[in-house]
């Protein structure tokens, strides 16, 4: 008995009759019962607090490359480009490489299936400027082009920019800037640059940033891989209608193999038959800026048909009550 009870004492514990150990078991499973659902406590809230910071920090990285690598697409075919651009310059390919462009431009090549890939397909919607650039008493739309095009678009932007300022509800001012084959959106500006953006289907784009669906700026982009060794009609064309829907127009006919309309802002396989604005994009213009005291009301039937109207104001106390009370329905 002696030799057990020293062998206790030399490992430090207290020696308990079997009655007393079996007393305080119970005590000591409790204890763990308690420490683990403490622990369990701990453990959850510290997951929970984990899974939190986590989605924060996905979702502010999302944003960040929507927003800045992506350039802030709008829509599938937008988020698609951006991803290709993404793409090529993490493969460190500039846009001002022209060494692969197509060396016959677009000879023997269908124009009309270039339309495929346009954003705008199907959208006829118009949208304004921001209201600061605005002025309906004075020109309409005032807005600044900045010229970021290479010296081999100079003449196309020139003509383009002549033919467009035939409207009553434009007044344009254009800035030479530096040649930016990247194309960098600017606030409050229509940006007109070229690249090489490759085989995208498309030979020009025009992207512009709509909040609440006000432009706040634009950039029209001439893909140089099909454009930059093709005949001036093609490029003329281009030039025009990406300039075109930068003002906020659609399409006037979606159809390339019909008859054409006679501007630039009409489907075709002939483009020397639509280089300039017609007078329906300036019918169009003037409702959009010279008529801008009015606003649009839109509204959606059961059918799924939509009713448009504008409304020209000439009472701006009556009108206020009328927008509030409709605000539901106006589009901006």
């Amino acid at each position: 008995m002696r030799d057990e009870e020293e062998l206790e004492v030399v490992y430090g514990q207290e020696h308990r009759s079997p009655a007393e150990a079996a007393a305080i078991a119970p005590i000591n499973k409790d204890d763990e019962v308690r420490e683990a659902v403490e622990y369990n406590k701990f453990k959850s809230n510290r997951l929970g607090i984990g899974s939190f910071i986590l989605v924060a920090i996905i979702g502010i990285s999302g944003y960040c490359i929507w927003k800045y690598s992506l350039g802030s697409p709008t829509n599938l075919s937008e988020t698609k480009q951006g991803f290709k651009d993404l793409w090529k310059a993490a493969g460190n390919v500039t846009f001002d490489d022209f060494k692969d462009v197509l060396k016959d431009g677009l000879d023997g090549l269908d124009f009309g299936q270039f339309f495929n890939n346009d954003p705008s397909v199907g959208d006829n919607s118009t949208y304004d400027w921001k209201s600061e650039y605005i002025q309906p008493n004075n020109g309409g739309l005032h807005l600044t082009l900045y010229n970021a095009l290479d010296d081999t678009w100079q003449q196309e932007f020139q003509d383009a920019v002549t033919d467009w300022r035939n409207s009553t509800a434009l007044v344009l001012s254009t800035e030479r800037v530096d040649v930016d084959h990247n194309c960098t959106r600017v606030d409050g500006v229509m940006v007109v640059c070229n690249a090489n953006f490759g085989a995208t289907g498309w030979v020009g784009i025009n992207e512009n940033e709509l909040v609440d669906n006000v432009i706040y700026s634009s950039v029209a982009k001439m893909n140089e891989y099909y454009l930059r060794n093709a005949e001036y009609a093609h490029r003329r064309y281009t030039m025009c209608h990406e300039i075109g829907h930068g003002f906020g127009l659609p399409h006037t006919d979606e159809n390339p193999y019909n008859k054409d309309l006679g501007n630039c802002l009409d489907y075709t396989i002939t483009p020397a038959n639509n280089l300039h604005p017609g007078e329906v994009n300036f019918e169009k213009l003037h409702k959009m800026y010279i008529m801008y005291n009015g606003r649009k009301l839109r509204r959606e039937l059961e059918d799924g048909r939509v009713i448009e109207t504008h409304v020209l104001y000439v009472d701006w106390e009556l009108a206020e009550k009328d927008y509030y009370g409709n605000l539901e329905y106006w589009e901006n």
